[in-house]
């Protein structure tokens, strides 16, 4: 069996998924920031400013993005830095992302919406109080959302 770092099965996923299917692209804040890329590496190389966004320093933005883009029929990777910044996005992921299947009457309509962020880092690349948290728990009892 191969063996690989999370980080490297994770740029191997974005990249699988975006060869795939067109549709798929990421939104990121500081996407194309070489010293910042872990798991985006070369994506924007690879894809190009369509594919791979450089989204605003503001989550809701970012998330308001995927949201608008997958009603349209995309299916964005919207990729948060760190989980304690998804607290501000609590309103588009809990009442709309996650209910607006349910909105729609019949359930026809989803969105293909994957969230991305990083939790919990402790050790030696521990980076304090406002990026340690972990918060995935939250999205565990939202109906309409599923936690990896």
């Amino acid at each position: 069996m191969r063996e690989l770092a999370f980080v490297d099965a994770i740029q191997e996923a974005l990249r699988e998924e975006m060869r795939r299917d067109d549709r798929v692209y990421l939104i990121a804040e500081d996407v194309t920031v070489k010293q910042l890329e872990r798991a985006r590496k070369g994506l924007s190389d690879e894809f190009g400013e369509n594919r791979v966004i450089n989204g605003p320093i503001a989550e809701t933005g970012i998330l308001g993005t995927a949201f608008g883009s997958a009603i349209t029929g995309l299916r964005p990777i919207a990729e948060i830095a760190s989980i304690n910044f998804i607290t501000v996005c609590m309103d588009p992921i809990v009442n709309h992302i996650a209910k607006y299947r349910y909105a729609t009457g019949r359930g026809d309509i989803s969105l293909p919406i994957v969230i991305r962020t990083q939790t919990g880092n402790a050790g030696p690349l521990a980076q304090g109080p406002h990026h340690e948290s972990s918060y995935e728990a939250w999205f565990t009892h939202v109906p309409g959302l599923k936690v990896v």
